[in-house]
């Protein structure tokens, strides 16, 4: 019970802070102005998965959906389900965990203040697109691991591929259902039985082939976006220039990146912080303490792998170990689907399995502690000793984490503030995306969403203290 009130607490912390945040002009508006302009949920399905390079039936559906159930009451119907998807995550991770004990209460804490500060969260739940998507994909991970390790059932094996289906028709890191319904099979989660898994891979399959062999949809190009490399960020130009020969050098450095920028917290978006910083003279206290606190966490769940490697070599895995070799499966996969440009809420996913993970190593921890005696490996290290430093080096992670979850807060401020503000450069954003309304009810729906953003009141960040932006990264 004290879990499920902890959970509620910070879930509901989040979702203040989301509702605070008007609709975005970028990622938002346009797909608003195309669902005024459908003319009903199956041809924006369709639309959806025509898309050159992308293949998002279900997403174009669903903010369909909501434009014609929203009945005028756009802000309220796009942020109330990207709020109630914020809620969906938070108890499928504590359903997850399962936790019994006192033990894994206190690192259900840990793990919570791990989920909502790392950066790869703070991508993935602020922005509504005006329907979250990368937030959806997490939740249907998560759904898909707690299938995996229920009961065995007819129903489960038809949920996991429902599952599948719609996270696969969402957006394209919803792939990453598969990967998790097969790593949790390997490690003798059989929820999902055999033939489940199967039928789960031919779908797998069949998206492949129905996407790149008779839509042909494709995938983005370099020319697409800006991307984060080395120290500095390149535009789309300057992506071509360099790579446009021999892009794979690029996209191994993309993979590289996003595993690295889940497990150490550096580099952001591609590009290397700390030297970036050093370069300019200061590196800020923030980068610091990000740096820090996902080291130690990583090296807390190195400990766990490294202690329960004869285990995972005999397969005999237990609920943590499920848990764990799962997240690092996604962590791995999510950062290959990154492969053609790094940012944070691509690693969504990755992110809050890292999370699940520091739960199990922090409960490993806390039993090492009460253990009499001296592991293996531990050498001449005595009880207090090793209590000492281990306790401090925790100490200092959750420290820095939970100054890293008040700054998710300060940032999602930050962009209310400046998602605000973009709303008075509405018309000349319009302009130069060449989607300017041409109807009477477009214009009419632009006006609306900025009134009623610019009505929305907000704290200015230039009459906070200049110093938090250096803690707050």
């Amino acid at each position: 019970m004290i879990a499920w009130i902890v959970t509620a607490i910070m879930a509901a912390t989040v979702c203040y802070s989301v509702l605070r945040i008007p609709l975005q002009v970028t990622d938002s508006l346009i797909p608003m102005l195309d669902a005024q302009r459908s003319s009903s949920v199956i041809g924006a399905f369709a639309s959806g998965a025509t898309n050159a390079g992308y293949f998002r039936p279900l997403r174009a559906a669903q903010i369909q959906a909501l434009f014609e159930l929203s009945n005028g009451h756009y802000f309220a119907a796009y942020k109330g389900f990207q709020a109630a998807t914020v809620l969906v995550v938070f108890a499928l991770f504590l359903a997850v965990l399962e936790v019994d004990s006192r033990q894994r209460a206190a690192a259900l804490l840990f793990a919570l203040t791990v989920l909502m500060g790392l950066h790869t969260f703070r991508g993935t739940v602020w922005e509504a697109y005006p329907v979250n998507h990368s937030l959806e994909v997490v939740a249907f991970c998560l759904l898909a691991l707690l299938l995996a390790r229920s009961k065995a059932g007819r129903w489960t094996n038809a949920g996991a591929a429902l599952t599948f289906i719609a996270a696969t028709f969402t957006v394209e890191s919803g792939l990453l259902v598969w990967v998790v319904i097969a790593a949790a099979w390997l490690t003798g989660a059989r929820g999902i039985s055999r033939r489940g898994v199967i039928v789960i891979t031919v779908l797998l399959a069949v998206y492949v082939a129905m996407r790149f062999g008779y839509l042909r949809t494709g995938v983005p190009a370099l020319s697409e976006r800006s991307s984060g490399f080395g120290l500095q960020q390149l535009d789309p130009a300057e992506l071509q220039r360099r790579f446009g020969a021999w892009p794979y050098g690029f996209y191994a450095y993309n993979v590289l990146s996003s595993m690295l920028t889940v497990l150490f917290s550096e580099p952001r978006a591609g590009i290397w912080t700390t030297a970036a910083e050093f370069a300019r003279g200061r590196i800020a206290a923030g980068t610091i303490i990000n740096i820090v606190s996902s080291t130690v966490t990583t090296a807390v769940i190195g400990w766990f792998v490294v202690a329960r490697r004869d285990a995972w070599t005999r397969r005999a895995f237990e609920r943590d170990d499920q848990i764990v070799f799962v997240s690092l499966a996604v962590i791995v996969a999510n950062a290959v689907i990154s492969y053609g440009y790094t940012k944070d809420e691509i690693m969504g996913p990755a992110g809050v399995f890292y999370a699940l993970a520091a739960c199990v190593g922090i409960v490993f921890v806390l039993r090492t502690l009460a253990s009499p005696k001296p592991r293996s490996g531990e050498g001449g290290l005595g009880p207090r000793s090793r209590l000492a430093s281990v306790a401090l080096a925790v100490f200092m992670a959750s420290s820095g984490w939970v100054v890293r979850t008040a700054g998710l807060h300060y940032q999602m401020n930050m962009m209310t503030f400046y998602d605000r503000n973009e709303w008075v450069y509405v018309d000349d954003w319009l302009v130069r995306q060449q989607s300017v309304p041409t109807t009477e009810a477009g214009k009419a729906l632009v006006h609306q969403l900025r009134e009623d953003a610019l009505e929305r009141a907000a704290v200015n960040p230039y009459l906070l203290s200049p110093r938090l932006d250096q803690w707050f990264r």
